[in-house]
């Protein structure tokens, strides 16, 4: 297996950020660290974002989970069919619009 990290990040609706905060926080990592290849989850509330697109979203949280698998594609996917079923309840707080996940592998590290 290798390891992978799988980050997010996402917003709430306009007026819901409290709302969606302990949503995310209180049970949807919970959720998601259930589920088969995600090792753990780190949830940060974005205090500084620069984005060149003026056009793009400002989010709210940024979620990277860890990842031991073969593919990840394959556990998002999973993870994705399981959102919104009773192992996985959803919110309807979630801004999608814009939201990003992306997934890597470690190919240098410094301390």
């Amino acid at each position: 297996m290798a390891r992978y990290t799988y980050t997010i990040l996402s917003r709430s609706k306009p007026g819901q950020e409290a709302e969606y905060e302990a949503w995310y926080r209180d049970r949807h990592v919970d959720d998601v660290i259930k589920m088969p290849g995600v090792l753990s989850a780190r949830l940060f509330n974005l205090e500084f974002q620069r984005v060149y697109d003026l056009d793009a979203p400002q989010y709210q949280l940024m979620t990277i989970y860890e990842l031991d698998c073969e593919d990840p594609e394959a556990t998002i996917d999973a993870i994705k069919a399981a959102s919104g079923s009773e192992a996985m309840p959803g919110t309807d707080t979630l801004d999608k619009g814009g939201m990003i996940q992306i997934a890597g592998r470690l190919i240098a590290a410094r301390d």
